[in-house]
Order: C-alpha cells, then sequence, then structure tokens
C-alpha cells in the first residue's frame, strides 16, 4: 500500500499561491464607486426635463422671436420676428383700419390718418419682442411660460397729430351739429299760439380733442371714437314782434294762384291758415326776429295741393316751391305755371294717325316720338298710344296776359291781352293736303322775312310756333311773295290758302309780329 504524506508541496503550494492571485473580487455596490454611478444618472435623468424646459425658451432668445400668444392691441405677433411684427402691425392700423365716429345720432368711417393717429409699428413690434427679453433669466423664464398659458396683450404705441385731428372735428362738427330751433308760431281758433323751441346741440370739441389725446390707443384697437356733446339752447325771444308779419302772409298765400296755360285757367289754390302757418319759422338774424317760410314743409305740403288740381296736372314741386317761398317772403305774387303729365289715347274704330294728331293737338311726329315702334300704317281699335306732356310743346317761358287764339273752321285769329280782347283778324290756313296743326303752342322765333326755299316763297313778320316735323317750323306771317315779286293769297283770305301756316293781312302781321314776344301763348282750333 501506498502511503501519501499530509504535508504539502512545494508545487500545489505554488498553484494556490496563483489562484488566490487571479480570483475575480466581488464589488459592493454601496462602495464608493457604487455611488457615483448612481449620482452620475440620476442627474442624467433630472436634467433631460430641465433640457427640455430651457429649449423652447432658448428658442424664442436665441433668435429674437416674440414670445408666444402675444398681442399688440388686435394684432397677434406670438411667434414673429422683429420685421414681420412690424409689418403686420404697420398692415392693421394704418392700412386696413377703420375708426367709427359717432356722435350717437350720426355716424362716419375715418382712416386713422384722417383723425391725426399713427401707430409707431416699429416701437410697437419692439416693445412686444421686449417683453420677456429682459437681462433677469429668472423673469424672463416666467413670461415666457406666462405667455404660453395666458397670452399678454401689449399696448400700441399712437403717435397723435393734434392739428390734424382738431380739424377733423371741426368739420366734423359742421356735418353733425344741430343748430338750436326758435319757438315757432301757430294761428288757431283766430288766435297766435307759441310752442317753445327745440334744444340743438354740437361737439365738444375740447374735450373730444382730449379724450382722443388719452386713449388712442382704446380708439384704434375697438375701432371706435364716440364723440363729447354740449347742448344748444333754443333762443329765448318775443314772438308778437311777428305776429303781423304772419298775418300778412297768411293773407298773400290765400290769394295765390296757378296758372294752366293749356286751359287758360287760374286755379285759386285754397290755402287755408293752418297749413300756412306751420310753413313759418322764427329766425334770429343778428339779433334781429324774423319770420320766413319753410321750402321743406311747402314742397311737402304741395302733393295735398296737387290731389286737387285732377290726375293730368300738377304742380312742379322743384320749380313752384321756391316760387312761394320766394313770394310769401318777399312780399309779391309769384307766377305759378301748372304742368301737365304724359297721357295716353285708345285708338279708335276708324282712327289714322292724322285724325289722331288733330284730335289730341300734336303733330304726328311728337306721338311717332312717344311710340317709337309704332307702325302708323297698321293701327288698331283698342290700341293704347302713349302722348307726351302738352307742356314739352310750351318749351319758353309763358307770358300769361297775352294769348292768341285761332279757329280753322272760321278762319279767324282773336288776340287777348289781360283777357281782353284787343284785335280780331280774318286769316288763311292750311289747305286739306298740307293742313294747320290744331294745338295750344307758343311764339318760339321772330323773323323779319322768312324764306321757305321748298316753296320759294318769303314770309314776312314770321312768327315761328310749332315745329310740323323736326326742323320745319310752321307759323303765322303776312303775305307771302314769290322771289319774283309776286304776292300770293291776298284775294282769298279767310279761306284756307297755305301749306300749315296761319297767314295775316300785312298791317295786320305787322302788328301781331311787334305785339306778341317769344313766350305767348297760341292756341289753335279745330
Amino acid at each position: 500500500m501506498r502511503k501519501y504524506s499530509t504535508n504539502p508541496s512545494p508545487d500545489s503550494d505554488f498553484r494556490g499561491e496563483v489562484y488566490r492571485k487571479n480570483k475575480p473580487v466581488r464589488r459592493n455596490l454601496f462602495s464608493w464607486g457604487g455611488c457615483s454611478l448612481i449620482a452620475l444618472l440620476i442627474s442624467v435623468f433630472c436634467l433631460i426635463p430641465l433640457i427640455l424646459f430651457l429649449m423652447p425658451y432658448a428658442y424664442f432668445q436665441v433668435f429674437d422671436v416674440i414670445f408666444p400668444k402675444i398681442q399688440v392691441g388686435s394684432v397677434p405677433v406670438g411667434g414673429l420676428q422683429l420685421k414681420e411684427a412690424k409689418r403686420k402691425i404697420d398692415q392693421y392700423y394704418n392700412q386696413g383700419r377703420m375708426i367709427r365716429v359717432t356722435d350717437g345720432i350720426h355716424e362716419k368711417y375715418l382712416l386713422p390718418q384722417e383723425l391725426g393717429m399713427t401707430v409707431d409699428a416699429e416701437q410697437s413690434a419692439r416693445d412686444a419682442l421686449n417683453w420677456g427679453h429682459g437681462e433677469n433669466f429668472i423673469e424672463n423664464e416666467a413670461k415666457f411660460w406666462q405667455s404660453i398659458h395666458t397670452g399678454m396683450n401689449i399696448q400700441p404705441v399712437v403717435v397723435v397729430d393734434a392739428k390734424i385731428t382738431l380739424d377733423a372735428l371741426q368739420k366734423i362738427n359742421a356735418e353733425f351739429s344741430q343748430p338750436a330751433t326758435p319757438p315757432r308760431i301757430f294761428y288757431d281758433n283766430g288766435k297766435w299760439e307759441t310752442h317753445a323751441g327745440e334744444l340743438g346741440y354740437e361737439i365738444n370739441i375740447e374735450e373730444s380733442l382730449k379724450q382722443l389725446i388719452l386713449t388712442p390707443d382704446n380708439i384704434l384697437i375697438f375701432g371706435s371714437y364716440s364723440l363729447i356733446l354740449k347742448p344748444i339752447p333754443p333762443p329765448v325771444v318775443d314772438t308778437t314782434q311777428v305776429e303781423t308779419q304772419a298775418e300778412k302772409m297768411i293773407k298773400r298765400a290765400q290769394q295765390l294762384k296757378a296758372y294752366d296755360a293749356i286751359t287758360n285757367e287760374w286755379l285759386e289754390l285754397g290755402l287755408d291758415p293752418g297749413m300756412v302757418t306751420a310753413w313759418l319759422k322764427i329766425d334770429i338774424v343778428d339779433g334781429q326776429v324774423r319770420l320766413s317760410v319753410d321750402s321743406e314743409k311747402v314742397a311737402s305740403d304741395l302733393d295735398q295741393i296737387n290731389s286737387r288740381l285732377g290726375s293730368d296736372r300738377f304742380l312742379d314741386k322743384e320749380r313752384i316751391t321756391p316760387l312761394i317761398v320766394q313770394g310769401l317772403q318777399e312780399e309779391h305774387s309769384p307766377f305759378l305755371l301748372v304742368s301737365h303729365h304724359p297721357t295716353t289715347y285708345v285708338v279708335q274704330k276708324g282712327d289714322t294717325l292724322l285724325k289722331i294728331a288733330w284730335r289730341v293737338g300734336f303733330p304726328m311726329w311728337k306721338i311717332l316720338e312717344a311710340n317709337p315702334n309704332l307702325d302708323p300704317d297698321h293701327l288698331y281699335s283698342g290700341q293704347v298710344l302713349n302722348l307726351p306732356s302738352k307742356d314739352t310743346l310750351l318749351p319758353l317761358d309763358v307770358i300769361p296776359n297775352k294769348r292768341i287764339v285761332i279757329s280753322i273752321s272760321k278762319q279767324k285769329m282773336m288776340v287777348y291781352e289781360n283777357n281782353q280782347l284787343i284785335k280780331k283778324f280774318v286769316i288763311s290756313t292750311g289747305v286739306d293736303r298740307s293742313p294747320t296743326q290744331p294745338g295750344v303752342f307758343q311764339v318760339q322765333t321772330h323773323r323779319a322775312n322768312a324764306y321757305a326755299s321748298v316753296w320759294d316763297l318769303y314770309m314776312p313778320n314770321f312768327l315761328g310756333i310749332y315745329e310740323a316735323w323736326p326742323g320745319f317750323m310752321n307759323g303765322i306771317h303776312g303775305l307771302p311773295m314769290l322771289s319774283n315779286g309776286t304776292r300770293l293769297w291776298a284775294n282769298i283770305l279767310g279761306k284756307p290758302a297755305s301749306y300749315g301756316c296761319i297767314i295775316l293781312d300785312l298791317k295786320d302781321s305787322k302788328f301781331l309780329y311787334q305785339w306778341a314776344e317769344n313766350g305767348v301763348v297760341v292756341e289753335i282750333l279745330p
């Protein structure tokens, strides 16, 4: 049996030593090195949110960008750089904005520049950028997050030119102001009554200017400028001074008449005192009480007056109103001329255009002019023709106290002045193939010796009265003469003889030529 020794050999001692030297070391996590690693990891995890928290702020700071949700008045500029913000502010306030200017009764819209206001877009944009871009980091960071959560409104910087504003307010005041009205007088049941005047108002320019200078930004932001008014008390006057004058005006008004040149009628207007006193108003001129006539009230009452004249005639408001006002105020009787509406004619069986023209008192061409699509050779019973106003045949101012009346059937002319027959002449009118046109016309021209080239006739003492066709004037004249010196129709006066004109003896024609000025009405009866 082999025996082993219990004592280690030198070789085994060597191997044990080697093993002990290379054996892995088990480190303790809570040793110094382990704690450092944990601290590093924790720091990294803590820094990441902080970096994420600071990165947006850094972007706005580094690139000079205006913080989010910042507005300059009504203009959002958050996220914009200075140049773009300036452009946007200028475009909104200085180029596209209109300001509603009102006194509570009237209103108008003006550009800010017309009111003397201009937004300094450069400074306004810079104020928006500077908010949160200061030197204090903590304050800047707080403002950044405040802008994100709640936003921020920066007031625009407004430059006011007080002189322009003052000029604008004075112009607006001239447009908006309402003067106080003096008391009015009324005539009722035979006695005068006085109604108190009404309060007026005007713009308080001083206070309105102060308001704009102090709060121009609010006016621009809200787009409205409410003016401050101040009252104007009505004047206190003694109305007894004008009652006598009013009584005279009422009496003159009750005597007003209108002349119908077509029918040769004078129409009483029948104005009652109540209507006329409503026209009167009291004016204060240089401290003196005066009575005047309200033209708007006169024009309004003409509708009622016209209703009494019938459906075919009326008093033209634009022409008649100033005449009534002037006549009452200047104590004279105005000449009021009645106007006539266009009418219609219903074609009867057997009518021709010549017969219709004869019946309605218009030359045929005037009827054709009023009915452009009319075929005169194909009229039918029941056809409705438009007729122009008879006023178109009286283009000149009417001479009311003279009138020439011609009877075709009697071949006579009557001359009237102040409604009195002063002359009566034998005449010759047109033959059947070229008849004289009935109607109410007017002396329009004077020619001492007119020439008709169509017939080679000289027509002495020619008074043109109507156009038989456009540019061809029929008229009244003395016995005509051919160019060879032959006098025509002297022996047939009293019978139709002419080509449409009205022929007189030479002596009679000379009288008429001198007596009848342009504007005298000529009425030609069938």
